[in-house]
């Protein structure tokens, strides 16, 4: 016990570091942060959910003696809350007759992409009082990052040049969130088999299902997206883009199904992966090929 207490504290101080390389403002170590959660879920899948929590506290003490009330706030709500979420439903078990069933993947990434709705409707209600609400707010703050570094002028509010990136500011945002943090359990779950220290098979991608409330749930969004340009409709479209994030990967599970037919998929994933990282548009076809596998169920004609 004092061993894992040990090294689920050293978890913590690595977390909190990465989080910290965001006071630099160095472009290098900002990237960094993006890899925060990486040892928090490390220490929960290898050593449980206790861990995990030991983790977060150790780092939520470190980040209050640092950097202040405020950055330990965003700590807790944007890094340490979502990981403790994954690792417990992650750790979830029964059993079934001979075999052991984990807890559906593809359940926890809607509820963590519920969460990031939430936080949008939350910020949304927040704002509601501050001039042009909660796009009013992200045009303000678009617009004085872009005057600090020089790319607009500091009158140029509102400006042609951050209009459409207001639209798409808290969708981006929230699912620039959800790919963090699956990419921080990918890589603690390989890192974890790796190291023949994991608590649960790793979760196949090409069996991922989506339950069925995300339907409804994207059709209220898009009937609240109906009210307009500004205000409810505002938050509307932004719940809409969290929303279809899921469908992205399903998308990609049919891809990773697909791919198994050829002699060296590595090299074909990479392609994809690579085509959606550099180029971005190839999104859109994934997620079109997400709705109709959710629709169609192509992987059962693929196996």
């Amino acid at each position: 016990m004092p061993q894992i207490l040990g090294l689920a504290v050293l978890a913590g101080v690595v977390s909190s570091a990465l989080f910290l390389c965001l006071l630099t403002g160095v472009p290098g170590m900002v990237l960094l942060a993006y890899f925060v959660q990486l040892p928090l879920m490390f220490a929960g899948l290898t050593m449980g959910l206790t861990a995990s929590a030991v983790a977060v506290a150790s780092a939520l003490l470190i980040n209050g003696l640092i950097a202040g009330a405020l950055a330990t706030l965003i700590y807790g709500l944007v890094q340490a809350l979502p990981t403790l979420i994954v690792v417990r439903q992650a750790l979830l078990s029964r059993q079934q007759g001979q075999n052991v069933e984990w807890y559906p993947p593809g359940l926890l990434l809607a509820q963590l992409t519920c969460l990031a709705g939430v936080a949008i409707g939350v910020a949304f209600l927040l704002l509601l009082d501050h001039p042009g609400g909660l796009q009013g707010a992200i045009e303000a703050f678009l617009a004085s990052a872009l005057a600090e570094m020089g790319a607009i002028e500091a009158e140029a509010v509102p400006s042609t040049e951050i209009a459409p990136w207001i639209f798409l500011f808290p969708g981006l945002m929230a699912t620039s969130w959800l790919v963090m943090i699956v990419l921080n359990a990918v890589l603690a779950q390989a890192l974890a088999v790796r190291l023949g220290r994991n608590r649960r098979p790793s979760p196949d991608l090409t069996r991922l299902e989506l339950p069925g409330w995300l339907w409804p749930a994207l059709g209220a969004a898009g009937l609240v997206a109906m009210l307009g340009e500004h205000g409810w409709g505002f938050l509307g479209r932004s719940l809409l883009i969290v929303l279809v994030v899921p469908y992205v990967f399903l998308g990609l599970a049919v891809i990773h199904t697909l791919v198994r037919r050829w002699s060296h998929p590595s090299w074909l994933l990479a392609a994809v992966y690579g085509a959606l990282v550099l180029l971005g548009w190839p999104v859109l076809a994934v997620l079109l090929l997400g709705f109709v596998e959710d629709w169609a169920h192509l992987r059962r004609r693929l196996v």
